[in-house]
């Protein structure tokens, strides 16, 4: 035992068994203190088993991470010491920091090279770097542009006060006129990307972030070595912008519309040479109703089927602008077989495809899907491809799959109800079972009518609720008791869980993936978590 300075004694307790539960500590001023240690011993393991539980849900982003930090230490502390003899240290700072930006602000393009993106998820360094966590590695820099930025300014501003001519060092030079300019920009770009202004004004957000464009050209003419770091991801995302405009400008041919009730709009369409898997998604535009706005949809047709499928819940401007563009007036379904716009113009523009993490499905033998909300959307394309490989290739190395659908409200989604249902029957008549549905409606409801559903239930032989065999259950999923079941079933088996919905569920969800995973095989199923961006 460490005595601590000034302590007049330290007395150890022991119970019957003589282990340690108690330590009696004097000290002086203060008197004597009992420190529980089987309490501290417990709150160091639980601390313990978390750092060991993420390290191994984030050992590649971690890894990825601590790099990418110790380049930025490195590279602001060999630049403070190389100008370390300037008339002040303001400049050192200001050059350390200035070397942070010069490398992040080349970095930050990396991340939304989509393309590129896509590819390198189909190789093997999918397995090592965290491709799926690109949009928040693009916010982690960019706020370390910002702090950089803060500190680059805030420093030569420093240096400017101790000169002659303050005010003309600031405004009437290259480097500070291009250096303000670049922090006005800066302050628009930040402000508009904020969650709350993106989703409610996402036009605002989408030409906002396209000041970018001004934001590198002013800042290869503020630092004279910024070129150097820009160069090469710069013409790769110039070539990558280049590639997009090229396979965009492809015609693309509508199908046929579909107006779902709940203001839910089916999209079918046909581009020659467009190949995709299930669980990616695409970019839509619409000249007719803005020439510049591109929004990103999951593709919820499957690969074999001879059209690629979208569908759109008119919830804002550029979505109802879509529906009265396309849709009939009423529900119901009409085939338009177009190209071009009231205006002459294409009247759908489509991007893509580009990765996902739902891709990942077919790698397992088992395979657990859960959809939350409108997260459910990825599933329909990856559910139909599930049933028809199993209809039609014996290759296919899915033996079963769990489908957990939470839903609070199911009238936006009678869509993917439809689906489900013309797949039950299906499933019925040729008696696979490789399918089971678990369907749970979290909406509050009065006990009165939960009970009048449960008897509905047991007399119908139809759900009341969404019109399939499978039961609707009322509440949260009992994730806790659903994971210990599936790791008896499976015992050996490595499990994959894919996720889309609200973040808080995927921390629960990754958590019970590795709480519930044994160290030894023998012991039941490994469960592998896979979160989709939505």
């Amino acid at each position: 035992f460490v005595m601590y300075p000034g302590a007049d004694e330290a007395v150890v307790i022991e119970d019957e068994t003589c282990e340690v539960s108690k330590t009696s500590l004097t000290v002086p001023l203060l008197g004597t203190f009992e420190v529980d240690m089987d309490e501290q011993s417990s709150k160091m393991k639980t601390r313990g088993d978390k750092l060991r539980r993420y390290l191994a849900a984030h050992f590649s982003k971690a890894i990825i991470g601590a790099v990418w930090m110790a380049i930025n230490v490195i590279l602001f502390i060999e630049h403070f010491i190389l100008y370390w003899n300037e008339p002040n240290f303001y400049v050192s700072f200001a050059r350390g920091f200035g070397e942070v930006l010069n490398f992040n602000c080349s970095l930050i393009l990396v991340p939304v090279l989509r393309n590129v993106i896509t590819y390198l998820r189909q190789t093997f360094l999918y397995r090592f770097v965290p491709f799926d966590s690109n949009i928040m590695f693009h916010r982690r820099i960019a706020w370390t542009i910002a702090f950089a930025a803060y500190g680059h300014g805030i420093s030569h501003y420093l240096n400017y006060s101790t000169l002659d001519r303050p005010y003309a060092s600031a405004w009437t030079t290259l480097a500070g006129i291009t250096g303000n300019v670049l922090v006005f920009i800066m302050i628009i770009m930040y402000t508009t990307a904020i969650d709350a202004v993106r989703r409610r004004y996402f036009n605002v957000f989408y030409f906002a972030h396209h000041l970018f464009v001004v934001f590198f050209v002013l800042l290869l003419l503020h630092g004279k070595n910024f070129w150097i770091w820009w160069i090469i991801p710069g013409v790769c995302y110039i070539l990558e912008r280049v590639y997009r405009e090229y396979r965009a400008k492809k015609p693309t041919t509508v199908f046929q519309v579909t107006n779902h009730p709940s203001d839910v709009v089916e999209l079918r369409m046909g581009k020659k040479g467009f190949k995709y898997t299930s669980g990616q998604y695409l970019y839509l535009n619409a000249p007719y109703l803005s020439v510049y706005e591109w929004h990103p949809f999951t593709i919820t047709s499957a690969p074999h089927e001879e059209f690629v499928s979208v569908h759109i819940r008119a919830v804002g401007k550029w979505t109802k602008g879509i529906k009265k563009l396309l849709a009939p007036e009423e529900e119901g379904t009409l085939e338009i077989n177009k190209q071009k716009g009231p205006d002459g113009k294409p009247l759908i523009r489509l991007d893509g495809p580009f990765g996902a993490a739902s891709e990942e499905v077919f790698k397992f033998r088992t395979v657990m899907l859960v959809g939350a909300g409108i997260g459910v959307t990825p599933f329909a394309s990856i559910i139909k491809c599930l049933y028809h490989l199993k209809k039609t290739d014996s290759k296919c190395k899915i033996e079963k799959a769990y489908f957990f659908w939470i839903c609070r409200d199911m009238t936006s989604f009678e869509w993917f109800q439809t689906l489900l249902r013309d797949l039950e029957l299906d499933m019925k008549e040729t008696g696979n079972t490789f399918l089971s549905i678990n369907i749970y409606l979290t909406q509050r409801l009065k006990e009165e009518i939960r009970e009048e559903y449960k008897i509905q239930q047991e007399e119908m032989e139809l759900d009341p609720i969404t019109r399939l065999e499978a039961r609707t259950k009322f509440g949260r999923p009992d994730f806790d008791t659903i994971f210990d079941e599936l790791k008896e079933a499976h015992i050996g088996e490595k499990l994959g869980v894919f996720f889309c919905g609200p973040r808080i569920l995927s921390k629960n969800l990754r958590t019970f993936c590795m709480t519930k995973s044994p160290k030894s095989k023998k012991n039941g199923a490994k469960f592998v978590f896979h979160k989709e961006n939505f």
